[in-house]
Protein backbone atom coordinates (compact mmCIF):
# COMPACT_ATOMS: atom_id res chain seq x y z
CA UNK A 1 0.00 0.00 0.00
CA UNK A 2 1.08 3.37 -0.47
CA UNK A 3 2.99 5.66 2.09
CA UNK A 4 0.23 8.44 1.87
CA UNK A 5 -2.15 5.51 4.11
CA UNK A 6 -0.29 6.59 7.34
CA UNK A 7 -1.26 10.07 6.72
CA UNK A 8 -4.75 9.48 5.46
CA UNK A 9 -5.50 6.88 8.32
CA UNK A 10 -7.04 9.32 11.70
CA UNK A 11 -5.81 6.43 14.03
CA UNK A 12 -2.85 4.04 13.82
CA UNK A 13 -2.23 0.51 16.10
CA UNK A 14 -0.97 -2.89 15.53
CA UNK A 15 1.74 -4.19 13.56
CA UNK A 16 2.97 -2.08 9.99
CA UNK A 17 5.99 -3.11 7.49
CA UNK A 18 7.58 -0.05 6.13
CA UNK A 19 9.47 -0.84 2.83
CA UNK A 20 10.90 0.86 0.14
CA UNK A 21 13.54 2.73 -1.67
CA UNK A 22 12.82 5.98 -0.04
CA UNK A 23 14.68 6.12 3.30
CA UNK A 24 13.70 9.75 3.64
CA UNK A 25 10.21 8.98 3.68
CA UNK A 26 10.25 6.20 5.72
CA UNK A 27 11.63 9.01 8.61
CA UNK A 28 9.28 11.58 7.80
CA UNK A 29 6.54 8.88 8.48
CA UNK A 30 8.13 7.23 11.63
CA UNK A 31 8.48 11.37 12.99
CA UNK A 32 4.94 12.14 12.15
CA UNK A 33 3.93 9.30 14.09
CA UNK A 34 6.11 9.73 16.78
CA UNK A 35 4.82 13.30 17.17
CA UNK A 36 1.27 12.45 16.77
CA UNK A 37 1.09 9.46 19.73
CA UNK A 38 4.05 9.92 21.82
CA UNK A 39 5.75 13.58 21.36
CA UNK A 40 7.14 14.22 25.20
CA UNK A 41 6.83 10.55 26.29
CA UNK A 42 9.44 9.39 23.94
CA UNK A 43 11.80 8.13 26.55
CA UNK A 44 9.27 5.92 28.07
CA UNK A 45 7.18 5.01 25.36
CA UNK A 46 9.51 4.46 22.20
CA UNK A 47 11.60 1.28 21.65
CA UNK A 48 14.14 0.88 18.82
CA UNK A 49 15.98 -2.06 18.36
CA UNK A 50 18.56 -3.29 15.70
CA UNK A 51 17.53 -6.14 13.57
CA UNK A 52 20.75 -7.87 14.12
CA UNK A 53 20.50 -7.94 17.86
CA UNK A 54 16.64 -8.33 18.60
CA UNK A 55 15.16 -11.81 19.47
CA UNK A 56 11.47 -12.67 18.95
CA UNK A 57 11.04 -12.62 22.92
CA UNK A 58 12.40 -8.91 23.23
CA UNK A 59 9.88 -7.44 20.72
CA UNK A 60 6.85 -9.59 22.51
CA UNK A 61 8.17 -8.40 25.87
CA UNK A 62 8.07 -4.39 24.50
CA UNK A 63 4.80 -4.56 22.93
CA UNK A 64 3.36 -6.24 25.92
CA UNK A 65 4.72 -3.15 28.26
CA UNK A 66 1.89 -0.90 29.07
CA UNK A 67 2.47 2.73 27.87
CA UNK A 68 3.52 4.97 30.53
CA UNK A 69 2.13 8.85 31.15
CA UNK A 70 0.27 8.06 27.74
CA UNK A 71 -2.20 6.02 25.51
CA UNK A 72 -0.10 4.80 23.28
CA UNK A 73 3.37 3.46 22.83
CA UNK A 74 5.77 3.12 19.93
CA UNK A 75 7.91 -0.04 18.82
CA UNK A 76 10.52 0.22 15.67
CA UNK A 77 12.65 -2.93 14.22
CA UNK A 78 15.01 -1.79 11.87
CA UNK A 79 16.91 -3.56 9.50
CA UNK A 80 14.18 -6.44 9.39
CA UNK A 81 15.84 -8.64 7.15
CA UNK A 82 18.67 -9.24 9.53
CA UNK A 83 16.21 -10.15 12.45
CA UNK A 84 15.15 -12.79 9.64
CA UNK A 85 17.84 -13.97 8.84
CA UNK A 86 19.00 -14.98 12.63
CA UNK A 87 15.18 -16.43 13.54
CA UNK A 88 12.95 -18.39 12.04
CA UNK A 89 9.24 -17.41 13.06
CA UNK A 90 6.63 -19.80 14.86
CA UNK A 91 3.12 -19.56 13.67
CA UNK A 92 2.78 -18.00 17.11
CA UNK A 93 4.29 -15.00 16.60
CA UNK A 94 2.25 -14.34 14.14
CA UNK A 95 -0.22 -15.48 16.45
CA UNK A 96 0.97 -12.42 18.72
CA UNK A 97 1.12 -9.55 15.58
CA UNK A 98 -2.56 -10.95 15.19
CA UNK A 99 -3.42 -10.31 18.97
CA UNK A 100 -1.42 -6.65 19.67
CA UNK A 101 -3.50 -4.37 21.71
CA UNK A 102 -4.49 -1.00 20.32
CA UNK A 103 -1.92 1.02 22.77
CA UNK A 104 0.94 -0.99 20.58
CA UNK A 105 2.59 0.87 17.05
CA UNK A 106 5.10 -2.24 15.81
CA UNK A 107 6.80 -0.80 13.11
CA UNK A 108 8.96 -3.50 11.08
CA UNK A 109 11.59 -1.20 8.55
CA UNK A 110 13.07 -2.88 5.38
CA UNK A 111 15.83 -1.13 4.09
CA UNK A 112 14.84 -3.18 -0.14
CA UNK A 113 15.97 -6.25 0.61
CA UNK A 114 13.35 -8.45 1.90
CA UNK A 115 11.63 -10.58 -0.66
CA UNK A 116 7.74 -10.38 -1.47
CA UNK A 117 7.55 -14.50 -1.54
CA UNK A 118 8.83 -14.76 1.71
CA UNK A 119 5.69 -15.57 4.63
CA UNK A 120 6.77 -12.61 6.56
CA UNK A 121 6.25 -10.19 3.91
CA UNK A 122 2.53 -12.44 2.92
CA UNK A 123 1.46 -11.51 6.11
CA UNK A 124 1.16 -7.90 5.77
CA UNK A 125 0.38 -7.54 2.36
CA UNK A 126 -2.74 -10.12 3.42
CA UNK A 127 -3.67 -7.72 6.37
CA UNK A 128 -3.32 -4.84 4.27
CA UNK A 129 -0.38 -3.57 6.60
CA UNK A 130 2.46 -3.45 3.96
CA UNK A 131 3.54 0.41 3.45
CA UNK A 132 5.41 0.95 0.71
CA UNK A 133 8.19 3.98 0.20
CA UNK A 134 8.67 3.88 -3.35
CA UNK A 135 10.27 6.56 -5.48
CA UNK A 136 7.93 9.33 -6.13
CA UNK A 137 6.56 9.43 -9.61
CA UNK A 138 6.69 12.71 -11.58
CA UNK A 139 3.76 15.02 -9.88
CA UNK A 140 4.68 14.14 -6.31
CA UNK A 141 8.45 14.61 -7.34
CA UNK A 142 7.83 18.03 -8.25
CA UNK A 143 5.86 18.67 -5.08
CA UNK A 144 8.64 17.61 -2.77
CA UNK A 145 11.19 19.75 -4.94
CA UNK A 146 9.11 22.99 -4.54
CA UNK A 147 8.25 22.48 -0.89
CA UNK A 148 11.81 21.72 -0.34
CA UNK A 149 13.48 24.88 -1.77
CA UNK A 150 10.32 26.78 0.51
CA UNK A 151 11.85 25.57 3.44
CA UNK A 152 14.84 26.45 2.25
CA UNK A 153 13.76 30.10 1.65
CA UNK A 154 13.88 29.68 -1.91
CA UNK A 155 11.40 29.53 -4.64
CA UNK A 156 11.23 27.11 -7.45
CA UNK A 157 8.64 27.36 -10.44
CA UNK A 158 7.21 24.18 -11.78
CA UNK A 159 9.54 24.56 -14.99
CA UNK A 160 12.50 24.80 -13.51
CA UNK A 161 11.63 21.99 -10.88
CA UNK A 162 10.76 19.74 -13.68
CA UNK A 163 14.33 20.60 -15.55
CA UNK A 164 15.54 20.35 -12.09
CA UNK A 165 14.43 16.30 -11.56
CA UNK A 166 15.54 15.43 -15.72
CA UNK A 167 18.96 16.98 -14.85
CA UNK A 168 19.06 14.91 -11.38
CA UNK A 169 18.20 11.62 -13.13
CA UNK A 170 15.72 10.89 -9.92
CA UNK A 171 12.79 9.37 -12.43
CA UNK A 172 15.44 7.50 -15.03
CA UNK A 173 15.73 3.90 -15.03
CA UNK A 174 19.72 3.77 -15.29
CA UNK A 175 19.68 5.84 -12.09
CA UNK A 176 19.79 4.89 -8.17
CA UNK A 177 19.03 7.88 -7.03
CA UNK A 178 16.78 8.38 -3.63
CA UNK A 179 15.05 11.61 -2.30
CA UNK A 180 18.41 12.22 -0.14
CA UNK A 181 20.34 12.60 -3.03
CA UNK A 182 18.17 15.08 -4.30
CA UNK A 183 18.41 16.66 -1.08
CA UNK A 184 21.96 17.34 -1.42
CA UNK A 185 21.69 18.38 -4.93
CA UNK A 186 19.27 20.99 -3.49
CA UNK A 187 21.08 21.96 -0.44
CA UNK A 188 23.86 22.85 -2.42
CA UNK A 189 21.74 24.88 -5.32
CA UNK A 190 20.19 26.42 -2.34
CA UNK A 191 22.89 27.81 -1.05
CA UNK A 192 24.95 28.68 -3.97
CA UNK A 193 21.87 30.69 -6.17
CA UNK A 194 21.96 34.52 -5.01
CA UNK A 195 18.22 35.28 -5.66
CA UNK A 196 15.51 33.66 -3.99
CA UNK A 197 14.04 32.23 -7.15
CA UNK A 198 16.32 29.47 -8.54
CA UNK A 199 16.68 29.85 -12.24
CA UNK A 200 17.40 27.37 -15.24
CA UNK A 201 21.37 29.06 -14.98
CA UNK A 202 21.67 27.88 -11.32
CA UNK A 203 20.46 24.29 -11.78
CA UNK A 204 22.69 23.53 -14.96
CA UNK A 205 25.63 25.40 -13.33
CA UNK A 206 25.08 23.83 -9.91
CA UNK A 207 23.64 19.74 -10.27
CA UNK A 208 26.02 17.14 -10.11
CA UNK A 209 26.24 15.33 -13.78
CA UNK A 210 24.65 12.09 -13.96
CA UNK A 211 24.92 8.81 -16.21
CA UNK A 212 21.56 9.65 -17.72
CA UNK A 213 21.86 13.03 -18.76
CA UNK A 214 25.02 12.49 -20.02
CA UNK A 215 24.52 9.65 -22.39
CA UNK A 216 21.80 12.21 -23.66
CA UNK A 217 24.10 14.60 -24.14
CA UNK A 218 26.19 11.89 -26.11
CA UNK A 219 23.77 10.91 -28.40
CA UNK A 220 22.18 13.98 -29.09
CA UNK A 221 26.27 15.43 -30.04
CA UNK A 222 26.40 11.93 -32.22
CA UNK A 223 23.08 13.28 -34.20
CA UNK A 224 24.37 16.73 -34.48
CA UNK A 225 27.44 15.36 -35.85
CA UNK A 226 29.13 17.55 -32.97
CA UNK A 227 32.88 15.62 -32.56
CA UNK A 228 34.23 17.78 -30.47
CA UNK A 229 30.94 17.54 -28.19
CA UNK A 230 30.52 14.19 -28.29
CA UNK A 231 34.48 13.36 -27.50
CA UNK A 232 33.76 15.51 -24.24
CA UNK A 233 30.69 13.39 -23.78
CA UNK A 234 32.28 10.42 -24.15
CA UNK A 235 34.60 11.00 -21.50
CA UNK A 236 31.84 12.41 -19.07
CA UNK A 237 30.64 8.93 -19.17
CA UNK A 238 33.96 7.33 -19.15
CA UNK A 239 34.60 9.41 -15.45
CA UNK A 240 31.23 8.90 -14.11
CA UNK A 241 31.38 5.01 -14.78
CA UNK A 242 29.52 4.25 -17.67
CA UNK A 243 30.98 0.57 -18.90
CA UNK A 244 31.76 0.97 -22.64
CA UNK A 245 29.88 -2.22 -24.22
CA UNK A 246 26.47 -0.01 -23.07
CA UNK A 247 28.40 3.41 -24.66
CA UNK A 248 28.93 0.94 -27.49
CA UNK A 249 25.51 0.19 -27.33
CA UNK A 250 23.79 3.15 -27.64
CA UNK A 251 25.88 4.12 -30.73
CA UNK A 252 25.13 1.02 -32.45
CA UNK A 253 21.06 1.40 -31.51
CA UNK A 254 21.49 5.27 -32.82
CA UNK A 255 22.68 4.09 -36.20
CA UNK A 256 20.02 0.90 -36.37
CA UNK A 257 17.42 3.31 -35.67
CA UNK A 258 18.72 6.32 -38.44
CA UNK A 259 18.53 3.35 -40.82
CA UNK A 260 15.40 1.73 -39.57
CA UNK A 261 13.71 5.13 -40.30
CA UNK A 262 15.46 5.75 -43.39
CA UNK A 263 14.08 1.81 -44.77
CA UNK A 264 10.65 2.61 -43.52
CA UNK A 265 10.61 6.10 -45.49
CA UNK A 266 11.14 4.39 -49.28
CA UNK A 267 8.50 2.19 -48.28
CA UNK A 268 6.07 5.50 -48.81
CA UNK A 269 5.28 5.11 -45.22
CA UNK A 270 4.09 8.60 -43.50
CA UNK A 271 5.68 9.84 -40.17
CA UNK A 272 2.85 7.79 -37.46
CA UNK A 273 2.97 5.10 -39.43
CA UNK A 274 7.03 4.99 -38.88
CA UNK A 275 6.96 5.77 -35.38
CA UNK A 276 4.35 2.99 -34.66
CA UNK A 277 6.29 0.50 -36.54
CA UNK A 278 9.40 1.50 -34.87
CA UNK A 279 8.48 1.35 -30.99
CA UNK A 280 10.57 4.08 -30.01
CA UNK A 281 9.36 6.96 -27.51
CA UNK A 282 8.23 9.92 -29.11
CA UNK A 283 11.11 12.12 -27.62
CA UNK A 284 13.95 9.46 -29.07
CA UNK A 285 11.81 9.19 -32.18
CA UNK A 286 11.24 13.12 -32.77
CA UNK A 287 15.22 13.42 -32.57
CA UNK A 288 15.67 10.45 -34.86
CA UNK A 289 13.58 12.01 -37.71
CA UNK A 290 15.06 15.85 -37.04
CA UNK A 291 18.48 14.16 -37.52
CA UNK A 292 18.27 11.66 -40.23
CA UNK A 293 18.91 14.10 -42.84
CA UNK A 294 22.55 14.40 -41.66
CA UNK A 295 23.49 10.44 -42.72
CA UNK A 296 22.93 9.06 -46.16
CA UNK A 297 21.73 5.33 -46.18
CA UNK A 298 24.86 4.47 -47.81
CA UNK A 299 26.87 5.68 -45.11
CA UNK A 300 24.64 4.20 -42.36
CA UNK A 301 24.96 0.65 -43.53
CA UNK A 302 28.50 0.71 -44.02
CA UNK A 303 29.10 2.27 -40.90
CA UNK A 304 26.98 -0.38 -39.01
CA UNK A 305 29.28 -3.20 -40.69
CA UNK A 306 32.21 -1.36 -38.98
CA UNK A 307 30.74 -0.97 -35.37
CA UNK A 308 30.50 -4.80 -36.07
CA UNK A 309 34.19 -5.46 -36.82
CA UNK A 310 35.49 -2.95 -34.22
CA UNK A 311 33.57 -5.33 -31.44
CA UNK A 312 35.59 -8.13 -32.47
CA UNK A 313 38.62 -5.75 -32.73
CA UNK A 314 37.94 -4.75 -29.14
CA UNK A 315 38.41 -8.50 -28.13
CA UNK A 316 41.46 -9.22 -29.76
CA UNK A 317 43.16 -6.08 -29.78
CA UNK A 318 45.46 -4.98 -27.66
CA UNK A 319 45.17 -1.32 -28.80
CA UNK A 320 42.95 0.88 -26.26
CA UNK A 321 39.85 0.95 -26.20
CA UNK A 322 39.17 4.38 -25.81
CA UNK A 323 41.35 5.27 -28.74
CA UNK A 324 39.00 2.73 -30.86
CA UNK A 325 35.62 4.72 -29.29
CA UNK A 326 37.22 8.14 -30.35
CA UNK A 327 38.10 7.10 -33.89
CA UNK A 328 34.59 5.64 -34.76
CA UNK A 329 33.35 8.62 -33.32
CA UNK A 330 35.01 11.06 -35.46
CA UNK A 331 34.23 8.86 -38.84
CA UNK A 332 30.49 8.85 -37.48
CA UNK A 333 30.21 12.96 -36.94
CA UNK A 334 32.16 13.18 -40.44
CA UNK A 335 28.85 11.52 -41.72
CA UNK A 336 27.89 11.79 -45.54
Amino acid sequence: MNYKKIYKDETHSGAYLFFGKEKYLMENAVGYLLNKYVKGTEAFNYTKFKGSDVKPEDIISACETYPVMNDKKLVLVRDVCDFLANYELKDSFYEFLDKLSDFVILIFWDTGDLKKTTKFYKYFKNNKRDIEFAKLGPVDANRFVKSYFLRKGKKINDREAALFIKESGYLSKNEDLVLLDLISEMDKIAAAAKDKVITESDIRSLITENIDTSIFKFTDAMLQRNSELALIELHNLIKLGEPLPLIYYFIVRQVKNLLSYKLLAEKNMNRREIFIKMGLKKLEFDKIYSYERNFSKKFLKEFYDELIKADEFFKTSSVDEIIIFETLIIKYCQGI
